[in-house]
């Protein structure tokens, strides 16, 4: 008996210990860098400005304000997911998980948008989630936006940020997801299922037209 309360006990240790491994998004902290997510030993030896969190891999990128004219005036940081896992827990929100994260800072570091990726939801998951942000921040407004096909976007605005929850559907041909115990051909190949995925964007006010309709690559081009 005092074996099996040991393993018990073991056991939601070690559950506790992997929900704090989970970035919080609940009372998301603007005011940390991208060193609170990832530092130098995270980084790829082989590739220059690759990082890895567990399964998912980052690429940063700077963008320029003047990007397609040749301008070098650099106007933020994008950290972007260009590999996940839909067996990893990145962030959460309440009881709601996360598999991927990316964001986009100031040239000198300052959090401008954090966005967390559900990569693999179902519809009643999402009706769930903005249920319950309609209870703690009040009736979301929606809209609806394109990129390839329609999607809904739910926004709610606080007093120092903007959350947009985009719904989205996914055919699963633009970005490699990782399974757990997949082989490596199995990863690239068979047939793609159509699925949904859901984007959280938490964004810092005073950086909301710097980046609202402003990002165009990979998973922040959905924040509209």
């Amino acid at each position: 008996m005092e074996k099996i309360i040991l393993i018990l006990i073991c056991l939601l240790f070690l559950t506790s210990c992997k929900k704090e491994k989970a970035i919080e998004l609940q009372d998301f902290n603007f005011n940390d860098k991208a060193s609170a997510y990832f530092s130098d030993k995270d980084k790829y030896k082989t590739y220059d400005n690759y990082y890895q969190i567990k399964s998912e891999v980052i690429g940063v990128d700077t963008i320029s304000d003047g990007a397609f004219i040749g301008s070098e005036k650099p106007v933020r940081i994008e950290y972007r997911q260009e590999i996940f896992s839909y067996e990893d827990v990145l962030a959460r929100f309440d009881d709601f998980d996360f598999n991927a994260v990316n964001f986009a800072t100031t040239p000198d570091g300052k959090m401008m948008v954090f966005n967390a990726v559900a990569g693999k939801i179902s519809l009643e998951e999402t009706k769930k989630f903005v249920e319950l942000l309609d209870e703690k921040y009040g009736k979301s407004k929606v809209s609806r936006e394109t990129f390839i096909k329609p999607y809904d976007i739910y926004t709610w605005r606080l007093g120092d940020r903007i959350i947009k929850y985009c719904i989205v559907g996914d055919d699963g041909s633009h970005t490699m997801k990782i399974e757990a115990g997949q082989t490596h051909a199995s990863q690239n190949g068979g047939e793609k299922k159509s699925q949904i995925k859901a984007f959280l964007y938490i964004i810092k006010n005073e950086y909301a037209s710097q980046v609202i309709g402003k990002m165009h690559s990979g998973d922040l081009l959905y924040c509209k």
